[in-house]
This record gives C-alpha cells, structure tokens and sequence, in this order.
C-alpha cells in the first residue's frame, strides 16, 4: 500500500471493514475491522483530525506485518470504543529517567525481532508522538543479564517506573527473571514487561494469549494491566555446571555453587532437558521450532539402533498439605526410579498448540507436574501428540499429571548426558551423584502487561 501522506479520508462502516475514500474518489480503501490497531487524536491543529492506525500483510512475503496509517476527518462512532486512545500513557513520558526500553533479541527464533521492531513497533513510536525510548540490540547471550544490572535493577532500586519491551523468546523474559531475583535487593517499582513474541516457543506469550491474534501484544502494550509473574526457584548440589551450545563450560568459568536459578516458565528432565539440550546447535537452530521434534525423534529412535534412554534417579514431589491449617507440606517419592519425561510447569502451553498443562490458568500461579516412566518410542509419541490435542495427554493412564509445590531430583545416572536439566531453556548438567531441587517462590518482582 502507498504512504498517503496527510491525506484525509470520510470513511463508512460495514459489518466487518471500514470503507475509506477521498472526496473525488481517487484514494478508495477497504480495512478489515480486525486488522485495526487504534485510532488517536492528532494534536496539530491544521492537521486531519484523526489518524487510524492497522495491521497489512506484506502480500504474503513474511509473516510480520506492517503498521500502517491513515488520516481521517471524522472518527467513526460505530467503531468500538476500546479502539481510541485519547492520549499516551503516562509511563511514555519523558522525565529524568528513559522510561521506555525495546530489548531486540536479534538471535531469538528466526531473527524476526528486528522485523517486529522496524515494521510495526518504531512506526507505532512515531504515529504517538512517542520520542524519549531506549533500544537496545543484545550482542550476546548474557546482554540481556548485563542490562538488568547496569540498568533495570538499579532504577527499579530507585522507584523509577519501567516499561520494558522484550522481543524474544521465552528466553529474555526468563533473563530479566532470573537477574532481578538474583540480584534485586531493593525494589521500589516494579517493572512492567511488554512481550512480543519472537522465539521458537514462545511458552508465556502462548499461554497468556499474546498469540491470539496479530495485535494481542501491541494491545498490551498500548493498554494492558501489569499482572505479577509467578516464579520458581530452583537450587543444585555444588558440582553443577552450565552446558552452552552442547558443549558443558568449564568448572572455573560455570559452575553453579548453591546460586539459584529463577525461572517463569519450565523445569525438566529427561526427553524435554535433552532435547532442548540436543537441540541448542547453531546448525539445529536453523530449523527454528522443527528443531525440537528432530532433537526428539534422535533421543526416541536412537541412529545406532539402541533402544531410547531410561533415566535414573529418585524424584520426590513436595505437596500442600490440605487437612492442615498451617499449611504444612507432604512428600511423596515416585515409583518406579526409572523415568522418561519429568516436567514441571508454571503455563498452559510449552508451543502455541503444544497444551502440555490444560488445567493451567494464565499466571495463576499453580505449579504442576507431569511424568511418565519409560514407554516405548511409539507410545512415547502418541502420548506427547495429545498434547496438541487440547491437553489430552493427562487422561492417559500412563500419565501423572499433578499440582505441586515444588520437587527434589537425586541423579543415579553414570552419563553426563543424562544428568542434563532444563530450565526455562537453560541446560545445566548435574554432577554424578548430585541433586537439583525446585520450589515455588513467593516473591513476585516482575510484572506482564496483558
């Protein structure tokens, strides 16, 4: 579609598009009601008095769109409400601080965050009048971490109110996570996280309906409630080590001591960790989301003909206690000590149709679990592939599917390999004989706009 400028339109409304057009006619333009984003009052006082903003395909070319603008002279009644916004948020207005922050994860997924920003989020910045922004293009794995520290931690300490804009993955949400309960001592303001989905994934973005459609994310963005993220912490024996790109860091460099690692979306081990363990190759990543189901099938159907592995270890899952008033906790240690999927999750939705916790609510805090001995491959397969039916893999007999507060791994695996763990996408290998234990954490230190 051509730029038309300051052109102003009259404009009519049908069931389920807006009729543009000038007054001779020249410029004519149907929009679909639902690629319309907002309509905004213009403040110059020679300018047209309405500017429209929406959503337009790029004739199919990529999957992002483009946000595009139009003036009109009047604003259509019959439109619904919700779609004006009379002016900016207060939280984009510049005092002595940079309020508003875009994280370009430009390694997440399929590289398509600069896109998300060059196409829809910077013309979005200027059709508001919005100038005072920071952007901040991550340059390697632990920019986003660095920024926290240098930036974030230290405004959110001094009551400085933050939006910050993450186009990643599940990744950058669970970087910011992790470094504010890591290192925040003081929090005076909490930030508010704005997600635009650009992972593989995209676990939180799925399960809190970023997803929905094409302008859920920018509707959080330009009118979404801060609700606070439900965290987990988890805490490793002494030997633990961080594994980047398949390959396991140094002890002097990684190891872990009894630092914890915080996380809002996933805790596993098993065929999840070693998949997405396998799976973390420059050469694997190239397949984006398919390189998760070629990850599995390797670990399923071994290439040298062994059968699929049978993990070792003893997992005790910690529970409420619901007769007891103060709340106290039961344990509970699952048969048999041989395992093949054991994950705990803090969302619905590990892909967009991957429901792998149906009874999930969006950050409701619920923690759940689901586990299944060793299967075979073929049963293995058609047990995960229910869950994108709907979820219905917890009906199965073969599944445990539970609420819990939290659980203890003590590894009884010779193999390193096997002893891989996964959190929110960060693989950590356990030393032989160690444990890794994952809790509920109370705190809440971040916030989502949705």
């Amino acid at each position: 579609m051509s730029d038309f400028g300051t052109i102003s339109f009259d404009c009519t409304i049908t069931s389920d598009a807006i009729e543009c057009s000038t007054l001779n006619t020249t410029n004519q333009m149907t929009i679909p009601v639902e690629d319309i984003l907002c309509i905004v009052p213009t403040r110059l006082e020679d300018a047209p008095e309405y500017r429209l903003l929406f959503l337009e395909n790029d004739n199919n070319i990529s999957t992002t769109p483009n946000l595009r603008r139009i003036h009109l002279k009047t604003a259509p009644s019959e439109l619904s409400s919700n779609l004006f916004i009379s002016e900016t948020p207060n939280i984009y207005r510049p005092d002595n601080h940079i309020k508003l922050h875009f994280i370009v994860s430009t390694a997440s997924g399929t590289g398509t965050a600069k896109l998300l920003f060059s196409r829809i989020l910077q013309p979005l910045l200027s059709y508001l009048d919005i100038e005072y922004y920071q952007v901040h293009e991550t340059q390697s794995a632990s920019s986003i971490t660095d920024l926290c520290h240098s930036l974030f931690i230290p405004q959110a300490e001094a009551g400085v109110e933050q939006t910050i804009v993450v186009l990643s993955g599940d990744g950058g949400l669970c970087d910011i996570i992790d470094a504010f309960y890591n290192s925040a001592n003081n929090i005076r303001a909490t930030p508010n996280i704005s997600l635009f989905p650009a992972g593989t994934g995209n676990a939180m973005a799925s399960s809190t309906g970023l997803l929905a459609n094409a302008k859920a994310a920018l509707l959080a963005l330009l009118r979404g409630k801060p609700f606070p993220v439900p965290v987990f912490a988890a805490t490793f024996s002494h030997g633990a080590r961080y594994v980047q790109n398949g390959q396991t860091q140094s002890p002097r460099a990684a190891q872990l001591s009894c630092r914890r690692i915080y996380g809002g979306v996933v805790a596993s081990w098993g065929v999840h960790a070693a998949l997405v363990a396998d799976s973390d190759t420059i050469e694997y990543r190239k397949f984006g989301a398919d390189r998760f189901k070629m990850a599995a099938k390797e670990l399923l159907y071994p290439s040298d003909g062994k059968e699929s592995h049978r993990y070792r270890g003893s997992v005790t899952i910690f529970k409420r206690n619901d007769q007891d008033q103060e709340n106290s906790e039961q344990e509970e240690t699952l048969e048999p000590r041989e395992h093949m999927y054991v994950l705990a999750t803090l969302v619905s939705n590990l892909e967009k149709d991957f429901r792998i916790s149906p009874e999930s609510n969006p950050l409701d805090g619920s923690f759940r679990m689901i586990r299944f001995s060793p299967l075979s491959p073929e049963r293995a397969m058609q047990v995960l592939s229910m869950a994108y039916q709907n979820g219905q893999h917890i009906h199965d007999n073969d599944v445990m599917y539970r609420e819990i507060e939290g659980f203890r791994i003590a590894f009884d695996e010779p193999e390193g390999r096997w002893r891989r763990v996964c959190l929110d996408g960060r693989v950590v290998m356990i030393e032989e004989g160690g444990w890794m234990e994952v809790r509920k954490e109370k705190r809440r230190l971040v916030r989502i706009l949705l």
